[in-house]
This record gives C-alpha cells, sequence and structure tokens, in this order.
C-alpha cells in the first residue's frame, strides 16, 4: 500500500505537530522543574538564615555545647516508628494520609500548622497553611524525632 502525495502531506504535518507538541512538554516540563529545585533552594537559604539569624539572637554558636544535638537524640530506643505503605503514611501508632491536617513540630520547639500534600516513598511534602509553601520531610527525621507529627482537626 502505498501512500498519495495528500496523505503523506497529511502525516508529515501531523508529526511536525506531534514534534513540536513534545518539545513544548518538554521545555514545560524543564522549566517547572527548574523553578521547584529553584523554590526548594530558596526555602533551604531561608531556613539556614532564620537559623543564622535565631544562633546569633540567642548567642549560640554551632560549635557550642547547646547546639550540639544530646545524646538522647541519638538513642535508638528514642526513635519514632515511621514508614511509608499504600501512599500513608504510618507514623508514631497513627496512620496519615494525602490532604490530611496536622502539626508539625520541630526540634526547636516550632509548631507548624500544616497540610500533607503529597506521600512518596521515602518522603512526605507538607504545605504550611500560613503561607502555602512547601516542605520536604524524610522518615529518617521523623524517626530521630528531628521533627514530630500530631493530629489537628480540619477546621
Amino acid at each position: 500500500m502505498s501512500l498519495n502525495p495528500l496523505q503523506t502531506e497529511q502525516v508529515e504535518r501531523n508529526y511536525i505537530k506531534e514534534k513540536k507538541a513534545a518539545v513544548k512538554e518538554f521545555d514545560d516540563k524543564k522549566v517547572e522543574l527548574k523553578e521547584n529545585l529553584i523554590a526548594e533552594l530558596e526555602e533551604k537559604k531561608k531556613m539556614i538564615e532564620n537559623e543564622k539569624l535565631t544562633m546569633e539572637l540567642t548567642g549560640v554558636s554551632p560549635s557550642s555545647p547547646e547546639h550540639v544535638p544530646s545524646a538522647p537524640m541519638e538513642n535508638p530506643s528514642q526513635r519514632y516508628e515511621a514508614r511509608i505503605e499504600e501512599g500513608k503514611l504510618y507514623y508514631d501508632k497513627r496512620w496519615y494520609h494525602k490532604s490530611q491536617a496536622i502539626y508539625l513540630e520541630s526540634k526547636d520547639n516550632t509548631k507548624i500548622s500544616c497540610v500533607i500534600s503529597s506521600v512518596g516513598t521515602n518522603e512526605i511534602w507538607v504545605r504550611k497553611t500560613s503561607d502555602s509553601t512547601k516542605m520536604r520531610i524524610y522518615l529518617g527525621q521523623l524517626q530521630r524525632g528531628a521533627f514530630v507529627i500530631r493530629r489537628r482537626s480540619a477546621a
């Protein structure tokens, strides 16, 4: 079966159209990934700057004994149970899921109101309700107690 010139022209137009669409989709994804990386790095930079400011205000230097994690933090018996199964987080004898309202407490006793935006294979993403910024929390951080999750009512 051979194609007539009109069919060949149509196939070529479709090919060019699909190729342009694929290139556009690729470029869009590339821009999206770049923006996400920049946002993550800016968030980390902001966190580091805040930590540095806090240390300056409290007079705690990174090498001072107050800044070194205490031994109980490293004690395996102090670890929290945290795992992810079927898109849900099991943490401290409770199940947590996407879109669930939580409080995220850090080791410096700050309590942040958040919503779980996604549950990955080794981490969860939470969105702060105060400013809608996202944070990635790794299972290891939950297991070590660097962050603690508490349930909160959605209202």
